[in-house]
């Protein structure tokens, strides 16, 4: 464990107090400074004031070390400013400058210091929470010590994320501290229209966790609660709800005039302004005097006055195209569709014979021996079940339930962590049981996973990899195939093998990645037995296999469609139609090189998928050849796909459905 330096005394000096007040001044001051700009319109921006809750973010500050670390939300100025980052860095990404802290690509919602334990602002309400549960899991497994506080406000402990990760937090006695601001008002809607108690942190209690309700203006009673969170916190003991009591001066955002809000209830509350407040106190008490805390204003007026000055005269990058996918993946020239030879796979020194799940469980046991910073998340993947469908069978017996973990049914909950836990350096593999429950993670995947190295200008990045299941025969809600929603957002890598060997190949690359990938398993082909490389086998993403060589057309497939296009090539050949038959095998990057290779020289294609047709993988890649192609083609590019509705359960259905080898036939008969 190591020792971290941290301010978890009870009581508050007069030297505490002031530095505290000096922070509080600072977020007033930058925040008046803001107001001032945005009025002027010297810069715009969308702005969410914390006028009212400074004190609370001074006092966490105070209390936690340097390394530990912090998930903030877009409300998170005074969070940024205790937490070390200067008025220059913040407010040049909030107006997206390319001075700002991360090139001005993530604006407010999206900043980052990992130096300063900023892991993370998000702009999703709620979404935080799960992501600090992974920075603390990290923590945790890694022995660094590190505490872990997210912030939110109240509005979010009505979400789902927010109570997901509480309960994870405490099963797993994560060392996060969950902050909920309690400013009275979520957006426009005040508390007592919303909640059904009248204290929050009386939710604590149902996941048995320590909940306190603390006034969010009183230094001496925040640095107490705070405190004690630290240290049960950093000793191992679980986490802390804290509920920090204020009031939101302001509306919700600026230019919001609150008409909602009772004139008389914010009249009684600006008297009580806390920063002021804070001020009489320390006077009152003899803790500053008028001298001092002049002296204090004044350097921080002076500050915030340079870093504004400083940043309107900084002139702003010009913008290129570089400069905007400089930080969507690891490599600034990544490209959706390849159109460059993809290498060669490597040649295995010696095979075996075994089944894609057999082939999955490999390259998992594969990546947990060789780095112990592998973990995997999911329901039921620990032994004796091993995963529903025996994918992990095995793993936690041999690598520890500490890193082969089951999970509560809660996949925000689940990714999140995974997100975290990805974001401090490890390489979580997280299990989603079935693709039809995709959007239930994908707040996590999409909002942060694939978007924070853009949004915090590579700062962090998070390397982590979902496996998940595309069911068979189950209808509509265990049955779906839909990559394509996966395929359309950028910073996602995606991949759906076919063959055992694939399998193992393409998990182990996903694994080592740098990037967030995705790699889909398919029910039909799980139990499929075929040759297994031994060792550790990677295939790179964006390389197709040609399974089959062929001269008249082309049939062009990935996962479990392979089935059929490999049979409809047969049926071809007894007609004397000589058809070659590309395998994908990923998705996001494609091997464009392979098709236009391929097609160029039959002239002909068919592209096939149980996916819905609509939007589909196959009108992309029937885009990419008819831009490429169009004068040497004999003929329309055909589709063979799922039909525009959900996944029936009767097999007779299914059969109208998607129409399999013998549709891939008559398609490539009509481009003849």
């Amino acid at each position: 464990m190591i020792a971290h330096q941290r301010n978890t005394d009870k009581t508050l000096s007069s030297a505490n107090l002031r530095d505290i007040y000096r922070t509080a001044s600072l977020i007033r001051t930058a925040e008046n400074k803001i107001l001032k700009l945005l009025r002027s319109g010297a810069i715009s921006f969308p702005f969410y004031p914390v006028t009212g809750q400074e004190i609370a973010p001074a006092v966490l500050a105070h209390c936690l070390g340097k390394d530990d670390q912090m998930v903030t939300i877009y409300r998170g100025l005074a969070d940024q400013l205790a937490k070390g980052l200067s008025l220059f860095e913040v407010l040049g990404e909030c107006i997206g400058h390319s001075a700002g802290l991360c090139g001005g690509t993530g604006g407010g919602m999206g900043i980052a210091k990992p130096e300063l334990g900023i892991m993370m602002t998000t702009g999703i309400v709620g979404s935080g929470a799960p992501v600090a549960n992974g920075l603390g899991l990290a923590s945790q497994l890694q022995g660094t010590g590190k505490v872990v506080a997210v912030s939110f406000g109240d509005g979010a402990t009505s979400i789902g994320a927010v109570h997901e990760a509480m309960h994870m937090a405490s099963l797993w006695k994560l060392p996060v501290i969950f902050v909920c601001h309690n400013n009275q008002w979520a957006e426009s809607t005040p508390f007592a229209e919303y909640s059904t108690i009248d204290r929050l942190s009386r939710r604590a209690e149902a996941y048995s966790m320590a909940g306190v309700t603390v006034d969010g203006a009183d230094p001496v009673a925040l640095q107490a609660v705070f405190a004690e969170a630290v240290e049960r916190a950093s000793s191992g003991a679980g986490p802390t709800f804290i509920e920090s009591m204020t009031y939101r001066l302001c509306g919700h955002y600026y230019a919001d005039q609150g008409p909602y809000m009772d004139k008389e209830r914010l009249a009684q509350e600006r008297d009580k302004d806390p920063v002021p407040a804070l001020r009489a106190r320390l006077i009152a008490e003899g803790h500053a005097s008028i001298d001092q805390l002049d002296s204090i204003d004044a350097q921080v007026a002076a500050i915030v006055d340079a870093d504004c000055a400083r940043l309107l005269d900084t002139p702003d990058d010009a913008p290129t195209r570089k400069a905007l996918r400089r930080h969507v993946y690891e490599d600034p020239d990544f490209v959706p569709v390849s159109r460059h030879a993809a290498p060669a796979d490597p040649v295995p020194a010696a095979v075996r014979k075994g089944t894609m799940r057999d082939g999955f469980n490999e390259a998992l046991s594969i990546a947990l021996e060789r780095d112990p910073g592998v973990i995997a998340l999911g329901e039921d993947i620990a032994d004796p079940a091993g995963g529903v469908t025996g994918v992990t069978r095995g793993l936690s017996t041999q690598y520890g339930l500490h890193r082969v973990r089951s999970t509560p049914i809660a996949e925000q909950a689940i990714f999140g962590a995974v997100v975290g836990a990805g974001l401090a350096g490890m390489r979580p593999v997280g299990e989603l049981l079935m693709m039809d429950f995709l959007p239930v993670a994908m707040d996590q995947l999409i909002s942060h996973a694939a978007k924070v190295r853009f949004m915090t200008g590579g700062q962090v990045h998070c390397p982590m990899t979902m496996i998940t299941l595309i069911g068979q025969g189950n209808g509509a809600q265990h049955s779906q195939s839909t990559e394509a929603w996966l395929m359309h957002t950028p910073g996602l890598k995606v991949a759906y093998p076919s063959t055992p060997a694939d399998a193992k190949g393409l998990l182990l690359t996903a694994i080592f990645d740098n990037d967030p990938c995705i790699v889909l398993e398919c029910m039909s082909l799980l139990y499929s037995s075929g040759d297994i490389p031994e060792g550790d086998y990677r295939i790179p993403f964006g390389s197709a296999a040609v399974r089959r060589e062929g001269s008249d057309v082309s049939i062009i497939s990935y996962g479990a469609t392979m089935t059929d296009a490999l049979a409809a090539a047969d049926l071809l050949a007894a007609d004397g139609i000589s058809a070659e038959v590309i395998d994908l095998r990923s998705l996001v990057p494609l091997d464009g090189h392979t098709i236009l290779k391929s097609v160029a020289k039959t002239g002909r294609a068919v592209i096939a998928h149980r996916a819905t047709e609509f939007l589909g993988a196959s009108a992309e890649i029937s885009s990419l050849i008819n831009s490429e192609l169009f004068g040497q083609l004999k003929a329309p590019v055909q589709r063979v796909a799922g039909d525009y509705t959900p996944v029936p359960k009767s097999t007779k259905l299914l059969g109208v459905y998607f129409q399999g080898a013998a549709a891939i036939v008559s398609a490539a008969k009509e481009t003849l």
